[in-house]
């Protein structure tokens, strides 16, 4: 006599696991790595890795240009879990090797600095920190795959939080990290410790927009260009901080491009910026654009002394372009400059 046993179907994964595993997945193709992590914050995901990859009493060295909340996170855990930290400025080859030291173990920098928007020569720090028996991990977040490829350069880990280039909307809190197999084992043991996870819905949100990475990056890097020429010259315009390649020639060999994000700094004698941003407020909905001033935001925490010793002084403007036209958002910012700046001074042909 056979016996028939009933099965059971093997209940569906939870839509939350299916969704993020989706995203990280397709996240992991556009690095071309095997795997990612989707978590739910990239001060999370920068604190796991950081303390993943180091031991107690080692030594990581980590980008000066890395701002708040990140940077107070950074120092508060790994401190607290008897890591020390030197904050230098990894865009110089140099710096990072004067600030390595016997217990180094992990030097961390992003590939574009925000808001100063300086390059790291990421192959130079690769090669370094091979050498070295140093892990490099990368922020990537103000470029994306769509950019640059860090692990291609030689970086063990990539980390980017979701804005403001992998979320097409801008709505969606969570980072992603990847990198080699054996790195984020424990990062992803080191990142449960923190707990939480992310939304169902804004992992199905990312994978979607993941899709038009490549698309949407194009446009907006366009358009930042369009803004940043625009800019250059102008009377209210002391300097534009964007990457060019006439500027940085090695970077041919491993960037497509510079991304969305732009910064100007606007001559002293205009005192009232609020002014610049206001007058620009209603074309900055319309292009998907927002402007900041990061002496007032990411960087207030700071005193004016430490402020400008980072260069980032009260008259820095981050600009981050949308992938709409951006021909209302110039003519705004030309018109609220030339009114910033007041009226032009006369020209040696003309009669008072």
């Amino acid at each position: 006599m056979t016996v028939h046993y009933a099965t059971t179907p093997a209940a569906p994964a939870p839509v939350s696991l299916t969704s993020a595993r989706r995203a990280e997945a397709a996240f992991a193709r556009l690095h071309g790595a095997d795997a990612a992590l989707l978590l739910p914050s990239n001060v999370t995901a920068t604190t796991a890795v950081l303390l993943a990859l180091s031991n107690p009493g080692g030594h990581i060295v980590v980008s000066d240009q890395t701002c708040d909340p990140l940077r107070a996170a950074l120092t508060a855990e790994l401190t607290g879990s008897r890591r020390t930290v030197t904050f230098v400025d990894c865009t110089e080859p140099d710096a990072v090797v004067a600030a390595v030291r016997p217990a180094t173990q992990v030097v961390y920098t992003p590939s574009l600095s925000d808001p100063l928007m300086r390059l790291a020569p990421l192959g130079e720090l690769a090669t370094y920190a091979q050498m070295n028996d140093l892990l490099l991990v990368v922020d990537n977040t103000a470029l994306s795959p769509a950019e640059v490829r860090p692990l291609e350069s030689g970086a063990v880990v990539v980390i980017e939080d979701a804005s403001p280039c992998l979320d097409e909307w801008g709505d969606v809190s969570a980072a992603f990290v990847t990198g080699a197999g054996r790195h984020l084992a424990p990062v992803r043991e080191q990142a449960a410790r923190f707990g939480g996870q992310v939304d169902p819905w804004a992992a199905h949100l990312l994978e979607r927009s993941l899709s038009t990475l490549g698309l949407r990056l194009a446009a907006r890097r366009h358009h930042a260009e369009r803004v940043a020429d625009a800019l250059r010259g102008h009377r209210a315009v002391r300097t534009v901080h964007r990457p060019t390649f006439d500027e940085a020639p090695w970077a041919l060999e491993t960037h497509d491009g510079f991304g969305g994000l732009l910064a100007f700094e606007v001559a002293p004698d205009v005192r009232d910026l609020g002014a610049v941003l206001d007058a620009c407020a209603a074309d900055d909905a319309a292009t998907g654009s927002t402007l900041a001033l990061p002496a007032l935001t990411t960087h207030a925490h700071l005193s004016e002394r430490v402020r400008q010793e980072a260069g980032i002084s009260r008259q820095l403007v981050r600009v981050s372009v949308g992938t709409q036209d951006p021909g209302p958002l110039i003519r705004g910012l030309l018109r609220a400059l030339d009114t910033a700046a007041g009226p032009r001074p006369p020209s040696g042909g003309e009669r008072c």
